[in-house]
């Protein structure tokens, strides 16, 4: 099983737990013993986690006292408006994958760079007049959850010359730059594992039909030319219908599998995944005798759940500093060519895929 060092997991997790406001300023961490003790590893590994947060900025450290978040400063923004790289996310919370990932990512490339990152809601644009933003932040680093609903805003920001880089999805026509995972790649190395390991019934679960967001629908593609260089014609889209509950929908792929006989499916992501593994044990449907699964992000619990799952891994961290990289890049070239990088994805395979002796 392939799974990240122990000290990036206790990283991660203190990252996402000061973004999401469950630490706030100058609150106290846990000590090293407590971390410790809590992920069950040396104090050599809590201290490892904890001095990385710290370099990339988010705590600071007093010997004798402990590990308290850092405070901002309430008049930066106002003293320094050139200095400050904006991160908008849809909403701080475990259920944004990555988050604590990405902004780790920024703030390491920031490291050596005097800007400043604030972190906020997809409300800070709602609320906030464009002209504030404009003269307050020179960079806006932007997570789409589906669509681009602040698009008016966004594109206000843009004509006065703040880069505008979007994070794991691109929308054509709309002159954004973007960084995401090689989706494409990912859907054909997920499929292509559950070819090689004697799959022909193969089908792509996703939430939506229409695969109006851009990453689900590379990964389908990419599963889709998995299938054609195989040379296996059935193809099977498993979607969720608008009216369709999420234990309907699950039971509906239930449905399909005993009709089609499907004996793999790869879903739009980890989430999906896991909750589909729940739903099959339930049903007695055996993973992966049965049914092999594939997700795709490698969030924490594909590692925790029984059987493990098989996933490929997207690297958040690189994404936030490559879309940084992007923002610094814009502001001292002035360029506004648009630009859309993708990084490497890696398949991780656990016992969720493994044929064995399928019934």
């Amino acid at each position: 099983m392939v799974s990240k060092p122990l000290y990036k997991q206790i990283l991660d997790d203190l990252v996402e737990d000061i973004i999401n406001g469950t630490y706030k300023e100058n609150d106290q961490l846990p000590t090293e013993l407590e971390l410790s003790e809590k992920y069950n590893v040396s104090r050599i590994t809590s201290k490892r986690a904890l001095t990385e947060l710290e370099t990339i900025g988010l705590i600071s450290r007093t010997r004798g006292k402990g590990s308290f978040v850092k405070k901002r400063e309430a008049d930066k923004v106002a003293k320094e408006p050139s200095k400050n790289i904006l991160l908008i996310f849809p909403f701080l919370s475990e259920e944004n994958t990555g988050l604590g990932e990405y902004t780790q990512g920024i703030l390491e490339e920031l490291q050596s760079k005097d800007y400043q990152l604030l972190v906020q809601t997809e409300n800070f644009l709602i609320d906030t007049p464009i002209n504030e933003i404009v003269s307050n932040y020179v960079g806006v680093i932007y997570y789409p959850q589906k669509n681009l609903v602040n698009l008016e805003v966004l594109y206000q920001l843009y004509l006065n010359d703040i880069p505008i880089i979007l994070l794991d999805k691109f929308f054509h026509g709309v002159p954004f730059s973007s960084v995401t995972a090689n989706n494409l790649i990912g859907g054909k190395l997920a499929t292509n594992h559950l070819i090689e390991e004697g799959h022909e019934k193969i089908a792509f679960a996703s939430l939506t039909g229409e695969i109006d967001i851009s990453s689900v629908r590379d990964r389908y593609l990419g599963y889709l030319n998995a299938l054609h260089e195989a040379d296996i014609l059935d193809s099977f889209h498993l979607t969720q219908q608008l009216d369709q509950t999420k234990e309907a929908y699950l039971d509906y792929i239930v449905a399909q599998i005993n009709e089609h006989q499907i004996t793999a499916i790869v879903l739009e992501n980890d989430v999906l995944a896991v909750q589909l593994i729940n739903h099959l044990h339930q049903v007695k449907i055996d993973i992966p005798e049965k049914v092999a699964i594939v997700g795709f992000d490698n969030i924490q619990a594909s590692s925790l759940i029984q059987p493990g799952l098989t996933t490929i891994e997207q690297n958040f961290v690189e994404i936030g500093r490559v879309a940084c990289q992007m923002v610094l890049d814009q502001l001292e070239t002035g360029s506004k060519t648009e630009i859309h990088q993708k990084t490497e994805v890696k398949l991780i395979i656990r016992d969720s895929s493994s044929l064995k002796e399928r019934k």
